[in-house]
C-alpha cells in the first residue's frame, strides 16, 4: 500500500485538519491522531463541519480533544489541509465551497468507495476501501513517519477501529494485530476504551426505533429480509436496531424542510457471502434519481439530499437492491402486508 510522504516533512505549517459533516468516532479519533502528531513542529487545528455524533462528542471531552465545529470560515490562513475520512467533498457540508477554493496543498486520507471527482492530487491522497477504519490507515501513516504512539493517539486509533469495523464484525487479523499494540501502548483495558465513546441511549432515540419498527414495509428478495422505514431522527440507529432484529437489509430515511436522508445497514451475511455493497448498489446510485450525495460501506451507507418524498426514496432504495438480486440464481420478489 502506498503511503503519503512523512509526516516528519510537515514543519512550521499551518495545518488543518477537516472530519466530514457530523463526524463519527473513526473521523474525529483519526484527526485526533494527526493533530497530535502534527502540532509537535506545526500549528494544527481540527475542523468539524456543523455538527458532531453523540459519542464522538463523548470521547473528545474526555481525551480533550480541541476540534472546533465550523459553519463556512475562511481557510486562506492555513497552508495545507488535511481531510479525515472523506473523499467526497459534498461530505465536507458547509466546508465544501471553502475547500474547492483553497489554493494551498490538500492532503486525503480514508477508507470510503472513492468518490467519482477527485479532491486531492494522487500522490497526495490515501483511499484504501479494504481498510476497516480510517484510523488503520493513520497508524500506518504514523508507523511509516516513525512517530511513536503516545497514549492518547493509541487509544484514539483503537477507538476508530472498534466503532468503524462495526464492533469486529468487519475485521481482520490486522485489525486485532493493531488492536493489540494500541490497547498496550495506550495503557487502557478494552472495557475503558469503550467507555470513552459509550453514551446512554435516549428517550427519543428508544422511541425512534420502536416506531422505524412499527412502520416498517417488510421485502423478501431471494432469500433475504429487506426492510424500509421512516423515523424522524436517528435513522442510522434505527437501521442498525431492524438488521439486529432480524432484517437482512434496513433502509430508514426521513424528509423534511426539503432535506432528505436515509441510512441503510446490512448484515455481514449479505455483505459477505451475497456480495451485495450498500455503497456501490444503492447510495452512490441515489443521486442519478435525487438531488443529493451518498455513499459509505458495504455494510453501513447513508444519503443526504433534496426532496421531500421519503417514500419514494426508499422504495428507490428497495428496487435498486431487487436490481442486484435479480441478476442472481432462485431470485423472487415479494412484500409482507
Amino acid at each position: 500500500m502506498r503511503l503519503l510522504k512523512p509526516l516528519s516533512s510537515f514543519k512550521g505549517k499551518k495545518i488543518l485538519l477537516i472530519t466530514h459533516s457530523g463526524a463519527d468516532v473513526d473521523a474525529i479519533c483519526a484527526a485526533a491522531s494527526l493533530f497530535f502528531a502534527l502540532q509537535k513542529r506545526n500549528k494544527a487545528k481540527i475542523f468539524v463541519p456543523e455538527h458532531i455524533s453523540l459519542p464522538a462528542k463523548a470521547i473528545a471531552k474526555k481525551l480533550r480533544i480541541p476540534y472546533k465545529l465550523v459553519q463556512s470560515p475562511s481557510l486562506n490562513c492555513f497552508d495545507c489541509l488535511f481531510l479525515v475520512d472523506f473523499n467526497d467533498l459534498k461530505m465536507s457540508g458547509s466546508l465544501a465551497n471553502e475547500i474547492k477554493r483553497f489554493k494551498g496543498q490538500i492532503f486525503l486520507i480514508d477508507h470510503h468507495q472513492p468518490a467519482g471527482k477527485k479532491i486531492a492530487s494522487a500522490k497526495n491522497r490515501l483511499v484504501d476501501p479494504k481498510a476497516v477504519a480510517s484510523c488503520e490507515l493513520v497508524f500506518d501513516w504514523l508507523k511509516k513517519s516513525h512517530v511513536g504512539l503516545d497514549r492518547c493517539m493509541a487509544t484514539c486509533i483503537a477507538a476508530g477501529i472498534t466503532t468503524d469495523s462495526a464492533f469486529f464484525l468487519t475485521a481482520n487479523s490486522r485489525t486485532f494485530s493493531i488492536l493489540a499494540e494500541c490497547l498496550k501502548k495506550s495503557g487502557r483495558t478494552f472495557s475503558t476504551i469503550l467507555s470513552l465513546f459509550s453514551v446512554k441511549q435516549t428517550f427519543d432515540e428508544k422511541i425512534a426505533k420502536l416506531k422505524a419498527a412499527k412502520r416498517a414495509r417488510i421485502f423478501l428478495i431471494s432469500n433475504c429480509i429487506v426492510v424500509a422505514s421512516d423515523v424522524g431522527a436517528f435513522e442510522a440507529e434505527s437501521a442498525s436496531a431492524l438488521v439486529k432484529i432480524g432484517a437482512d437489509i434496513a433502509f430508514v430515511g426521513d424528509a423534511e424542510d426539503g432535506k432528505l436522508r436515509i441510512s441503510g445497514r446490512a448484515s455481514q451475511r449479505v455483505v459477505k457471502k451475497l456480495g451485495f455493497s450498500l455503497a456501490k448498489h444503492v447510495f452512490q446510485l441515489l443521486p442519478r434519481y435525487f438531488p443529493g450525495s451518498g455513499g459509505g460501506h458495504a455494510g453501513a451507507a447513508g444519503f443526504n439530499g433534496q426532496g421531500n418524498d421519503i417514500n419514494a426514496a426508499l422504495m428507490k432504495c428497495i428496487a435498486l437492491t431487487k436490481r442486484f438480486f435479480k441478476e442472481k440464481k432462485g431470485f423472487r420478489f415479494k412484500e409482507y402486508t
